[in-house]
C-alpha cells in the first residue's frame, strides 16, 4: 500500500468530494424534516420525534455491520466501490419520498416516515462507511492520512450548506400566499429531487474517479482484501484488546454524547437564555460552519507539530471552552446584557472559533482510526478499517440519540416551563439551564479526555507499525 508519497491533490480532491452527498443527506433529514412532518404534513411532534429516533438507531446498527461486510467484499472493482455506485440513486429515491407523502392517515403515516427514512439512512450508510475506509486505505503516511480526512470532512460541510441554502434561498424563499416559504408543500417535491440529483452526480463522480485508485490498492494487496478473520464479533473482540482503541473509542462517545445534548438544548438557550430573534440565531449557526470549514486545514500542522493525540484533545479542550465560554461569563455576570449588540457579536465570535477549532479534532479522529486499524493489521493480519470506521459512526449516532434523550430529562429535572414565551422564563430555571449547558457538560468532556491517555499511537510508534507491515509485504 502506497505511504501517500504522490498521492496528490487531484486524488484527495476527487476523494473528498462524494462527501458533499452526506452533507446533502444530512441537512435534508436533520434540519428540515422534522419541521416538514411537523408543520406541513401535521404528524404529531411526538411521533415524528420517535420516527426518526427509530431510524437513527437502526441506522447507528447498521454502521459496523456495513463497514464489516465492505471489508470482507473482492469484487473486479475493489472492496468499497461495490457499495459507492449501489447508494446514490435509491438515496435520491427515499429523499423524494420522504418529502412527497401520500395524504395518510396518522399511523400510516408514521410509518411511512419511519420507513423511508431508515431507507435514507441506510443506503447512505452503504457510501458513507466504506468512502471513509477507503481514505484510510490511500495512504499510510502519518500526516497525509490528516490530510485525506480533512477533504472529506470540509466537503461534507459544504454538502450542509449547499442543502441549507438550496432550500432556504430558492425552494422556500418567501412567495404568493406563503409569506413564510417553508410552510408551502408544494416546494418539497421539487426540494427532494435537486438534493436527490446532487447525491447522484457527486457520489458517483468520486467513485469514478478514485476507481483506478482502488483497482491498484486489490492489485498491491489481493490477499488482505479477502481476508477473513472470523467474523465481527471476533474482530471487534480482538480490537477492545488494544488499550488506544478503547481510549479512542470511549472519548468518541462521550464527545458525541455531549454534542447530542448540547444540540438538543442550543434553541432553547439561544431563545431563552439569549432572548436572540431567530434571524440572529441563524448567524450563530452559520459562524460555527464557517468557522468549522476553515479550520480543516488546520489539522495538518496541528497532528505534525503537536503528535495526533495531543492535537485531538487539546482541539476538543479549546472547542468546548469556547463554546460553553459565553455561558460561564453570563453566569458570573461578565457577558454584555441580552439585546447587547456586543453580545450577538461575542456569540457568533465563540461559535466561529469553536467551530475552527473543534474541526481539528473530527479531522484527525479519523486518520487515528487508521492508524488502529494499521496496529490491528499488524498484530491480527486483516484490514478492518470498514469495520472501525463503522463503529465510529455507531458510536456518535448512538450517542447523539443518548444525548438527545438526556436534554429532554435534563429539562424535566431543572423544571424549565413547557409553551414559554421568551422573557416569561424565571431566572431560576435559566440560571439552572446555563449552568447545565455550561459548567456540567464542561465537566462531562473532561472525564472524556481523561480517557484518551491510555492511547499510545504516536508519531514514532505509527512510524514502526508501517515499517513491520512493509517489511511483512
Amino acid at each position: 500500500m502506497s505511504q501517500g508519497v504522490g498521492l496528490g491533490f487531484r486524488t484527495r480532491l476527487i476523494y473528498g468530494v462524494g462527501e458533499v452527498g452526506e452533507g446533502i443527506k444530512s441537512a435534508a433529514l436533520e434540519t428540515f424534516l422534522f419541521f416538514f412532518y411537523v408543520q406541513v404534513v401535521g404528524l404529531p411532534g411526538t411521533l415524528t420525534g420517535a420516527a426518526l429516533f427509530i431510524a437513527l438507531m437502526f441506522d447507528a446498527v447498521s454502521d459496523p455491520i456495513v463497514g464489516d461486510w465492505s471489508d470482507r467484499v473482492r469484487t473486479r472493482l475493489g472492496r468499497r466501490h461495490p457499495f459507492l455506485y449501489a447508494a446514490p440513486v435509491p438515496l435520491a429515491i427515499a429523499l423524494v419520498c420522504l418529502f412527497s407523502p401520500p395524504d395518510l392517515a396518522t399511523f400510516p403515516l408514521f410509518l411511512w416516515l419511519t420507513g423511508f427514512t431508515i431507507l435514507a439512512r441506510l443506503t447512505m450508510t452503504l457510501y458513507f462507511v466504506p468512502h471513509m475506509a477507503l481514505g484510510a486505505e490511500l495512504s499510510r503516511d502519518f500526516a497525509e492520512r490528516v490530510a485525506i480526512g480533512g477533504s472529506r470532512v470540509f466537503f461534507g460541510y459544504v454538502g450542509r450548506l449547499v442543502g441549507m441554502g438550496l432550500g432556504f434561498a430558492v425552494f422556500f424563499a418567501n412567495r404568493e400566499g406563503f409569506e413564510n416559504g417553508q410552510l408551502d408543500p408544494s416546494a418539497y417535491p421539487a426540494f427532494a429531487a435537486a438534493l436527490g440529483l446532487l447525491v447522484i452526480v457527486f457520489v458517483i463522480g468520486s467513485a469514478l474517479g478514485t476507481q483506478r485508485v482502488a483497482l491498484r490498492l486489490a492489485a498491491e494487496h489481493p490477499a488482505s482484501a479477502a481476508k477473513g478473520d472470523g467474523g465481527l464479533l471476533r474482530a471487534l473482540g480482538r480490537a477492545v484488546r488494544s488499550p488506544s482503541f478503547r481510549a479512542l473509542f470511549g472519548a468518541i462517545l462521550i464527545m458525541s454524547t455531549y454534542n447530542g445534548v448540547q444540540g438538543a438544548l442550543a434553541l432553547h438557550m439561544n431563545t431563552y437564555f439569549w432572548r436572540l430573534p431567530p434571524g440572529e440565531v441563524q448567524w450563530i449557526f452559520y459562524a460555527s460552519m464557517l468557522g468549522f470549514m476553515l479550520g480543516v486545514p488546520l489539522a495538518r500542522p496541528a497532528a505534525h507539530r503537536l503528535d495526533k493525540k495531543v492535537a485531538y484533545v487539546g482541539s476538543i479542550a479549546g472547542a468546548v471552552g469556547l463554546g460553553v465560554g459565553p455561558t460561564i461569563l453570563r453566569l458570573v455576570d461578565l457577558a454584555p446584557p441580552n439585546g447587547a449588540p456586543e453580545l450577538l457579536a461575542l456569540l457568533i465570535g465563540a461559535a466561529f472559533l469553536s467551530g475552527a477549532i473543534g474541526s481539528v479534532s473530527v479531522v484527525v479522529s479519523a486518520a487515528m482510526v487508521a492508524d488502529l486499524a494499521d496496529e490491528y493489521d499488524l498484530k491480527h493480519r486483516g484490514r478492518p478499517e470498514g469495520l472501525f470506521f463503522g463503529v465510529v459512526a455507531f458510536c456518535r449516532k448512538a450517542s447523539l440519540g443518548v444525548g438527545g434523550a438526556v436534554a429532554g430529562v435534563v429539562i424535566d429535572v431543572i423544571r424549565f416551563p413547557q409553551k414559554a414565551e421568551p422573557g416569561a422564563v424565571p431566572a431560576d430555571a435559566l440560571e439552572r439551564l446555563g449552568i447545565t449547558y455550561g459548567p456540567c457538560v464542561a465537566v462531562v468532556v473532561v472525564f472524556g479526555m481523561l480517557l484518551m491517555i491510555p492511547y499510545a499511537l504516536s508519531r514514532s510508534r505509527q512510524a514502526e507499525v508501517t515499517r513491520a507491515l512493509e517489511a511483512r509485504g
